[in-house]
């Protein structure tokens, strides 16, 4: 079930996919008690993931014992960072050892693939930590890599695979650029062997306001390979080299190569025959279009040779060519960035204000900073309707328990439309947005859906509905959630004991005599949505979380099971009306 499905709920519903914030008294900070209770469970929590990585051994998996080993070591960092550089080291191993294995199995594509993912995760846990440990260990691992890929016919590494590992070399140089710009140059610099990618262009954007020196000898490295680079052989080249024109431009780029820059795509477009108005092949059609694109902004530059390219020029004069990097740089900040970051377009994007303004909003809403949500809508300096729409979204938050109470009752009006079990889950999924924000309308919802599992056939929806229940009882700390999973545990037990015993009929449920921690299948499905809302039972009783879960009949479960109820503690609690993962 989507948020998506949700858009004809009504105001009520509108919250879950609109602006946090939370009524006013239930803002308050932690009391001293709840502080100290809070770091006393922290510590609990450190001791219980101290355990699992000393059980981390008695697995036969190599891939459980990466995939466990590396969310303890990520987990510990910041207490005992010794310990989870030891526990990386030990994942690498792991990796490498995984790799090797995949060879001799009958799906060894498939494994492959699955250790190449434990890599890459493994590579952005460690980069938020120490970027140049996660240098060595891409490095260290990337032999293993190789010897296991599938070949070519004529025995080569095919050639995406190595165009992988230049982006996923990108992703980490952009990850850490913020952070640590020569280590991102470095790795930004090696990659330039492998072509020129449009992560290149974000990372010299995102480096420019951290690291003038760095960004700039990153961009004449970049304009170099754009000289030497013949466009003909990797298409994309030429993509991005107009892009790089387009987009990082003066202050930001140096004005000296930014001009060599110019009078290099100028010389290769005529040597293309660009200035005359037609030519014989598609490939030169392609580049004269792309950098005849260019010419109302290299006029300022080079009007002379730029002339030469005007029947390639775009007919509307109006053309604004920073429209589309725009959006693109705001819709990457959005997501990988910070508030600030998003906050800096303002300035660089006048003509967006409103629009980054608001994404600024929704993304410190949707990280918990409501105070500073709040603020940022209140300072709108756009349109009236866009300050209209800002005010909207935060009102609906601050409804009465009367007024919630007529919205509710409304909204079901609108329910009667779809199957009782789509009403029960709309329920629940209203529940657990108001669940830390307003326990007692929760509740009063929360009832109503738990009258209403008979609805659902017996299957794989109506456990999911039952869990979904159990959990947010346990977000309003309700003991009904505990009973739920106590009666439910039993039959997931039953269920992976049926899995395993078809292990291979159907799909593969384990892996080297081990449950398969990807997730596959429906039972899969069911142990990963307990994991991802393991928070929710941690905070209710941390105690009786961690015994519960020792009830799991296989160990390496039953470990993951722990190690989510761990983290969950460490993550801290879920903030007021912030949605969570239920479904």
């Amino acid at each position: 079930m989507t948020h998506s499905r949700l858009s004809a709920l009504g105001l009520l519903l509108a919250v879950l996919f609109c602006f946090q914030t939370a009524h006013a008294q239930q803002t308050n900070s932690l009391n001293d008690n709840q502080a100290a209770a809070d770091a006393a469970l922290r510590d609990k929590a450190y001791k219980l993931l101290d355990s699992l990585s000393e059980q981390l051994s008695s697995l036969q998996s190599a891939e459980n014992r990466a995939r466990l080993g590396s969310n303890i070591a990520e987990s510990t960092w910041a207490h005992d960072e010794k310990r989870a550089r030891d526990l990386f080291a030990l994942v690498a191993d792991d990796i490498k050892l995984g790799l090797q294995q995949s060879k001799e199995q009958p799906d060894s594509r498939d494994i492959f693939e699955v250790f190449r993912k434990l890599r890459q995760d493994n590579v952005e846990r460690i980069a938020k930590h120490d970027p140049a440990l996660a240098l060595t260990f891409l490095k260290e691992t990337l032999p293993a890599i190789i010897e296991a890929s599938p070949r070519r016919p004529d025995g080569e590494v095919p050639i995406e695979l190595m165009r992988a590992e230049h982006e996923e070399e990108l992703r980490l140089a952009t990850k850490i650029g913020p952070r640590n710009a020569e280590v991102a140059v470095q790795l930004a610099r090696q990659s330039l062997d492998q072509g020129l990618s449009d992560e290149l262009l974000m990372l010299l954007i995102r480096l420019s306001s951290k690291n003038r020196e760095q960004t700039q000898l990153l961009y004449k490295d970049i304009v170099q390979k754009v000289r030497d680079n013949d466009f003909n052989t990797y298409y994309p080249s030429i993509a991005f080299a107009t892009q790089l024109v387009q987009h990082f431009t003066p202050p930001a780029a140096d004005e000296a190569t930014y001009r060599e820059l110019i009078d290099v795509m100028l010389a290769k477009a005529i040597a293309k025959g660009c200035a005359a108005r037609s030519v014989e092949r598609e490939e030169q059609e392609t580049i004269c279009v792309y950098i005849g694109a260019l010419v109302p902004l290299m006029e300022k530059y080079n009007p002379a040779q730029a002339r030469r390219l005007r029947g390639w020029a775009p007919q509307d004069r109006e053309y604004r060519s920073d429209v589309t990097q725009s959006y693109s740089e705001l819709n990457y900040l959005y997501e990988n960035g910070t508030v600030d970051e998003v906050l800096a377009l303002r300035s660089k994007y006048p003509a967006l204000d409103s629009e980054i303004l608001r994404r600024a909003v929704a993304k410190a809403a949707a990280e918990g900073d409501i105070e500073r949500a709040q603020k940022l809508a209140s300072t709108s300096s756009g349109s009236s309707e866009a300050q209209q729409f800002l005010n909207e979204q935060l009102e609906v938050f601050n409804l009465s328990e009367t007024k919630l109470d007529e919205e509710l009752a409304k909204a079901e009006k609108e329910w009667a439309k779809v199957s009782p079990p789509e009403r029960a889950e709309r329920l629940l999924l209203a529940a657990d947005f108001f669940a830390v924000g307003n326990r007692k309308f929760s509740l009063k919802l929360l009832d109503r859906a738990n009258g209403m599992v008979d609805v659902f056939a017996p299957g794989e929806r109506q456990t999911r509905f039952q869990i979904a229940l159990a959990l947010i009882y346990c977000l309003v700390n309700d003991e009904r959630g505990f009973s739920l999973m106590e009666s439910l545990l039993p039959k997931l037990n039953e269920l992976v004991a049926a899995a395993a015993k078809i292990d291979g009929y159907d799909m593969h449920y384990l892996r080297d005599g081990e449950w398969n921690m990807t997730g596959a299948g429906s039972i899969g499905n069911l142990l990963t949505m307990l994991a991802n809302n393991a928070g929710s039972f941690a905070w209710c009783d941390f105690d009786r979380a961690v015994s519960l879960a020792a009830q799991f009949e296989r160990a390496e479960i039953r470990m993951m099971a722990q190690l989510k109820l761990a983290q969950g503690i460490l993550a801290g609690r879920r903030k007021p009306f912030q949605s969570g993962p239920v479904y």
